[in-house]
């Protein structure tokens, strides 16, 4: 029986673009945890960003994979936040220094930004969305530990990936994620989120074969790998559909707020009968 649900946020839970989650998919988290199973997202966010896409509806987030897995809390409670390493941010935003159109953004405990680069107008709309009101430009890295890190690279193609390797080449501690075109996340070398499922297995009690995710983007691949249940939505990149067990409808057509709806409906029934019932989407 699934016990825990994490999905993913940008076109996945909500559709790129949209400012939040629509009333079907939050009436959904609630009937999920009104029959007996926990939801979270598992996000490349932090809880600030992800507070806002859920509405600020704390039983939604209360339990969550975040960063990449660098941030995990259960029932509010943060059970883990890793760091990362200042040095290789240096060498990080070093080689971003001076070049067009690019930038590497810090995040705040607050959940505002600082960022190194180009002036704001010529970072796109994505990359404004991203800093908030609050946010500064500096022109080296601040002091304050940092979870969450991206650059933005509104270059061509090919020298996205050229920059993409340089950064690789240069700061081995880290990954360079491209969750979206123009976007690096930046996480600890080898994370994942899995990292951050594992925490909530343990403090849960719960095994790979109770979860269910859902996901369309390649820092989605390694929890496909990791748990029974992964369901990629009908507009997920190529590698995370063909990865999949199970498909279900685009974000913008609330594929996973039904998928929710179905995993609430088959918990209820299991409860009431006694026998496993599985969601519709798994029949």
């Amino acid at each position: 029986m699934i016990k825990l649900v994490l999905s993913d946020m940008d076109n996945t839970l909500i559709p790129f673009g949209l400012p939040c989650a629509s009333e079907r998919t939050l009436a959904a988290i609630h009937a999920c945890r009104e029959a007996g199973v926990a939801f979270g997202p598992a996000s490349g966010r932090n809880r600030t960003e992800v507070a806002g896409f859920l509405c600020y509806d704390e039983t939604a987030y209360e339990t969550c994979v975040l960063v990449n897995g660098q941030q995990v809390y259960l029932h509010g409670r943060l059970l883990q936040e890793v760091t990362l390493d200042p040095a290789a941010l240096c060498v990080a935003q070093e080689l971003v220094r001076g070049r067009q159109r690019c930038a590497l953004l810090v995040y705040r405990p607050d959940g505002f930004c600082d960022w190194m680069g180009d002036e704001p107008e010529q970072l796109g709309n994505f990359t404004l969305d991203a800093m908030h009101n609050g946010s500064e430009r500096h022109e080296t890295l601040p002091s304050y530990p940092v979870v969450k890190a991206g650059i933005a690279a509104l270059l061509p193609r090919d020298e996205e990936l050229a920059l993409q390797a340089e950064l690789a080449a240069a700061c081995p501690q880290l990954d360079f994620m491209n969750t979206v075109p123009q976007w690096f996340d930046i996480i600890p070398h080898g994370w994942s989120k899995v990292r951050g499922i594992e925490v909530l297995e343990e403090a849960l009690g719960i095994t790979p074969d109770e979860i269910c995710v859902f996901g369309d983007a390649e820092n989605d691949l390694p929890m496909f790998a990791h748990v029974t249940h992964s369901c990629a939505v009908a507009n997920a990149v190529p590698e995370v559909l063909a990865a999949a067990r199970w498909h279900v409808g685009a974000s913008a057509d609330d594929g996973v707020a039904i998928a929710l709806e179905q995993i609430a409906a088959a918990a209820r029934q299991t409860h009431e009968t006694g026998v496993e019932v599985l969601p519709a989407f798994m029949a």
